[in-house]
């Protein structure tokens, strides 16, 4: 009989260049925005509102566009005692780079917020999803409701960011 084998050996080694993380495909991306839409469009519906929460999406190593599961990771957990602090870009993105930075199951981070209507522009939940390779974004449009429902959230497509490098 052999001796029972040390599961760590048929670990996949890393990377020369301490990749945590695999590359996240245009599937990993569409997948996680589909996923989270959903519930957003929902907590409008319902009445709700979002100052600023980041969460934690797990996505398939094996099989693009597979996605796991999904976190909430309390803003305080990450040195951010005011969720409205999340909202100005350099702050988000340092804790976007400390959450790549760590040993964890999610290779992708969203940031979701609900920002006013001013100057003309209606109100609008904003959604931001990092990996270690880009930055994307969607503006849903929040517009009235019908039936029980006082507002609704509106599908948009989401873009690319500046290409940035968090880590």
């Amino acid at each position: 009989m052999e001796p029972a084998m040390n599961a760590a050996r048929w670990l996949p080694p890393q990377p020369a260049h301490g990749r945590l993380h695999r590359y996240m495909e245009s599937a990993d991306i569409n997948a996680a925005f589909r996923a989270l839409f959903d519930p957003l469009r929902t907590a409008v519906r319902r009445g709700m509102s979002n100052p600023g929460q980041i969460y934690g999406i797990e996505m398939d190593p094996c099989v693009p566009g597979e996605l796991l599961g999904t976190d909430w990771i309390p803003p305080a957990s990450q040195g951010v005692d005011d969720a409205l602090a999340l909202a100005d870009p350099l702050r988000r993105h340092a804790v976007f780079g400390r959450l790549l930075a760590q040993r964890r199951p999610e290779a992708l981070f969203a940031y979701v917020c609900e920002r006013p209507a001013h100057r003309g522009a209606s109100a609008h939940v904003y959604l931001e999803i990092v990996s270690a390779d880009g930055c994307y974004a969607a503006e849903y449009p929040v517009v009235a409701g019908r039936g029980w429902a006082r507002r609704d959230l509106v599908d948009a497509p989401h873009r690319r960011l500046d290409p940035v490098a968090l880590i």
